[in-house]
């Protein structure tokens, strides 16, 4: 069956479309909405194969519908809905292609015309392949590199494929992307947050702090009281607009499972959990894990990283730590000194030149969280203590990886 969804405010139209759907070859069916809140809610729930839009004839509505097209990734073709007086070199159906409507519908509206509108939408491509990718760095507790594998990770993919790359710093209480990227902001999360309504691709790319690496960079609010005004909604819409201004996105989370860290999960294409041989800190990862599991963050849309690995008397091995959590062990990141010199110094540890030690192993993981996120490596880095398939087999058992997998 083919679904339409209808936003129409005229209850002539309505009889219209109900009679030239009807009158369609084939089965077809069309559910009508009387405003675009309303529309978002129903495609959330049943996605429609066209979406039908009464044109009011103001700008003003198109750009309401370019931020929900951003914010909201409605990916079904847009049909606008035009009077049958409607010039066809009006400016306002200009700016509607460009917007992102697909094709237009006469009124009054007939089985021919809405007929022809399927087939030009059918053998037409959009103009935009895909929308960007992210992934989601988390944890439920401070101090186990969270942050240091977000930004090191974000740095290569900047660095070393052709993409364009955002960070977003979304620990708002604690953010450390400006401090550990030697960076002064002008503007941050917060100052976003202040302008959600008009929010777009654009604007949003002009706001972002530029690094050395070509990455750009959206900050934490400088204070806990500015982070209060990003609330879970904001996060979204945030999310939503940057994957659509940037083809790579990751998000350095706050280490607590709250709604604003379960808006970054919604969007997220993969979650990196990080987390450390220690047992108090396993007892929240376990909580995580099973909290993803509840959204349907399955194994295959997350890795496990085993951070500040230290071998040592009385701690827990990588094959206990995935025996404890049961979970496979993605990586195991062993504790270096030179990762505190690099946070001090304000340049990432992964920007060193050495193939070996620390910054080769964040290289190889930055690799891996690439290719699980749904994006080959563009760079060629594939080491030789790595499997042969050039990724990282979350099936085999942790003390089975290669002991140069990762290192920190």
């Amino acid at each position: 069956m083919t679904k339409f969804l209808a936003v129409v405010q005229s209850d002539s139209l309505e009889i219209e479309l109900e009679a030239a759907t009807s009158a369609l070859e084939g089965d077809h069916s069309v559910g009508f909405c009387t405003d675009l809140s309303s529309a978002i809610h129903s495609m959330r729930h049943d996605a429609p194969d066209l979406l039908l839009v009464e044109l009011s004839g103001s700008r003003e509505s198109l750009d309401v519908w370019q931020h929900a097209i951003e914010v909201h990734q409605i990916t079904c073709p847009i049909i606008g809905i035009l009077d049958d007086d409607a010039d066809p070199s009006d400016g306002l159906l200009v700016e509607a292609v460009r917007v992102g409507f697909r094709d237009f519908l006469r009124r009054p509206a007939s089985a021919g015309e809405l007929a022809g509108v399927i087939r030009r939408v059918a053998r037409s491509r959009p103009e935009s392949g895909r929308r960007g990718r992210l992934l989601a760095v988390a944890s439920t507790k401070g101090g186990v590199g969270k942050s240091t594998i977000a930004i090191n990770t974000a740095v290569h993919w900047a660095a070393t494929t052709d993409q364009r790359v955002l960070l977003v710093d979304a620990s708002l209480q604690l953010g450390v992307a400006a401090s550990l990227l030697d960076l002064t902001p002008e503007m941050t999360i917060a100052d976003v947050a202040a302008m959600r309504d008009r929010l777009d691709a654009t604007m949003l790319r002009e706001v972002t702090t530029r690094h050395e690496s070509g990455l750009h960079v959206l900050t934490a609010p400088p204070t806990p009281a500015d982070a209060s005004e990003v609330d879970d909604t904001c996060m979204s819409i945030i999310l939503g607009v940057a994957k659509s201004a940037f083809d790579l996105v990751i998000v350095d989370s706050f280490p607590l499972l709250d709604a604003t860290t379960l808006a970054i999960f919604d969007r997220a294409e993969h979650v990196a959990v990080v987390t450390e041989n220690v047992v108090p800190t396993l007892t929240g990862t376990a909580a995580m894990l099973k909290t993803l599991d509840q959204l349907d963050v399955r194994r295959d849309r997350r890795s496990l990283i085993l951070n500040r690995f230290q071998n040592c008397a009385g701690s827990l091995s990588a094959a206990e730590v995935a025996e404890q959590l049961r979970e496979p062990v993605a990586a195991v990141i062993k504790y270096d000194r030179r990762v505190l010199e690099a946070a001090n110094l304000g340049r990432p540890v992964i920007m060193s030149r050495g193939w070996w030690g620390v910054g080769g192993s964040m290289r190889k993981l930055a690799d891996e969280l690439l290719r699980r996120t749904g994006t080959e490596p563009v760079s060629a880095v594939v080491a030789t203590d790595r499997p042969t398939s050039g990724s990282v087999n979350s099936d085999r058992l942790p003390d089975q990886l290669p002991e140069q997998q990762v290192s920190s």
